[in-house]
Formats: structure tokens, C-alpha cells, sequence
């Protein structure tokens, strides 16, 4: 935005024409990038307002700035497909694992891994049948996981319900460690270590498995057998089966955690553009 010259003016000297020009100027990044800009900025302009700096903010103005649409491809959503979901929860299913409560969590509600893992029972509330989301896992100064004061992002704080698929973990978690895992250090146990172990399960489930060729010697190789995932396509999958589902953008902004729906939608285009096409090839068919 500075490269389009907006941080060298005063607020009362910034015209719609510059804010509309920074924005250009940022339309080879992401729509949600372009969005979170343009919002920073109006809030820059509400504050002004508030401390009568200015008179008015151009972003109430109706058609006066324009947010452009990126010009950067949609990002690909990678998500399980209904299969190779089914082989997960088959494999998470077959013998118990510390770790397979949060993936099942994580697969079933959408929040991400360290807002899991930063659950205790004081964010359990049966009467209600939902679970607050308040905190997230984090990293101090000295590179050690440590359990934040908030979440992500403002917006991340929320509650979701108890549904039937995670009542069962949360029920027996509740009575036992929660989901606050330690490691034999007593160490809270990072993110990562927990994408390994879904790297593990998803191998031994046939999830996307690659083989690499690895030279020991000149004469020996051996072959390693690994798969090609991550613990975030889990609340890919979530959003995606959400969407299939005929769940409305406005309310799956608020089970993500989005901080509003165009987060959701600028996310999660090609999901509802192709769900879009399904149900039109449905009416015509």
C-alpha cells in the first residue's frame, strides 16, 4: 500500500482516489489479503472519525471506494475427499491413539489444531451443548509452546456445538487430560508433532502415500513410504463437507472463526462454485 504513495499523506489529505489507487496497487495478492487491507484502513479512517480528525469516512460512502478483485488464481482448497475421509476415520477407529481424538475433533468442528489443543474443561459447557474456543497454542520468546491468552485472530474466539460425531471424545477427554496433551518433558505438545502422527495414520490408512528412493550406498536403496497431508486440510474438509451439505456461508464464517463472510467466501470459492454447479446440473437434469 505504501508503494502507492497512501503513508506519505496525512489522513485528512487522503482522498478515495489514493485509497481506491493503494488498493490497485495490491490486486496481484490474494482476495482475502486485499480484503484484511482494505479493512485495516477503514478502521485507520473510524478512529479518525472518532478523535474529529476527519468528517466523514469515504468507506460509508456507497460506491465510493472500490475494492478490487485480485488477479491472482484462486487458491486450491485441499480437502479429503468423501473416500479418502471415510479410510481416515476407518483408520483413526481401529485402535486407540492420544492423537486421535484431535484429529477426529479437528474433522468434525473445523478449529484449528491449536485452538484444540488449548482446551481444558473450564471451555466445556454441557448445559449449553457447546465448547468455547478462547485460546490458541502459541510460541514465547525462547521458541517454547506456550498456551496464548486469545486465539488466532479477535474474530477466533467463538462457540461451537456439541454435535453427536465429537460428543463422545468430548465426554471422555473431559474426564481424563482434556485436550491439553504434555510430552515427556512436560512440555505442552506442538502442532507439529501432532501433523506427524496424521502423517503416520494417513500413510497406514493409503491417504495420498508417495514412495521416495533413498540411495543408503551405491548398492542398496531403500524405500520410504510417506503421505502427502497436513493436520489444516482437516478444517478444509470440515468447510468443504459444510458447503456440500447446503450450509450457508454466513453461518460457516462463524463455526471457522472468520472474521466475516467474505473471508469465508473469498476462502472457500471454488468449493461453493463447484457445489454452485452440482446443484444447477441437478435442476436441469
Amino acid at each position: 500500500v505504501n508503494n502507492a504513495g497512501l503513508g506519505k499523506y496525512e489522513i485528512q489529505k487522503i482522498s478515495a482516489k489514493n485509497i481506491n489507487a493503494a488498493l490497485s496497487s495490491i490486486s496481484d495478492y490474494s482476495n482475502s489479503v486485499i480484503h484484511k487491507v482494505s479493512q485495516l484502513i477503514k478502521m485507520g479512517f473510524n478512529q479518525a472519525l472518532l478523535n474529529n480528525m476527519i468528517n466523514y469516512n469515504p468507506f460509508d460512502v456507497k460506491g465510493l471506494i472500490l475494492t478490487p478483485k485480485s488477479s491472482k488464481q484462486d487458491k486450491k482448497i485441499d480437502a479429503l475427499t468423501v473416500e479418502e475421509q471415510k479410510l481416515l476415520v476407518d483408520e483413526l477407529n481401529k485402535e486407540y491413539d492420544p492423537y486421535s481424538d484431535i484429529i477426529k475433533f479437528a474433522l468434525f468442528t473445523g478449529a484449528r489444531i491449536g485452538e484444540i489443543l488449548a482446551l481444558d474443561k473450564s471451555n466445556i459447557d454441557f448445559n449449553n451443548n457447546i465448547i468455547h474456543i478462547l485460546k490458541t497454542l502459541t510460541k514465547d520468546e525462547n521458541d517454547k509452546v506456550i498456551i496464548g491468552k486469545t486465539t488466532k485472530t479477535y474474530s477466533g474466539t467463538r462457540d461451537i456445538p456439541i454435535t453427536p460425531l465429537i460428543k463422545d471424545i468430548v465426554l471422555k477427554r473431559y474426564n481424563s487430560l482434556n485436550f491439553i496433551l504434555f510430552n515427556e518433558n512436560n512440555n505442552l505438545i506442538s502442532p507439529s508433532t501432532v501433523n506427524a502422527h496424521f502423517k503416520r495414520i494417513c500413510k497406514n490408512a493409503g491417504i495420498r502415500t508417495t514412495t521416495t528412493i533413498i540411495n543408503k550406498t551405491d548398492m542398496k536403496q531403500s524405500k520410504l513410504k510417506t503421505s502427502n497431508v497436513n493436520t489444516h486440510m482437516l478444517r478444509h474438509t470440515f468447510a468443504t463437507r459444510c458447503i456440500e451439505s447446503g450450509m450457508t456461508a454466513v453461518a460457516l464464517s462463524k463455526l471457522l472463526g472468520h472474521s466475516d463472510i467474505d473471508t469465508t467466501l473469498n476462502t472457500y470459492t471454488s468449493v461453493f462454485n463447484q457445489f454452485k454447479e452440482k446443484e444447477v446440473d441437478k435442476y436441469i437434469s
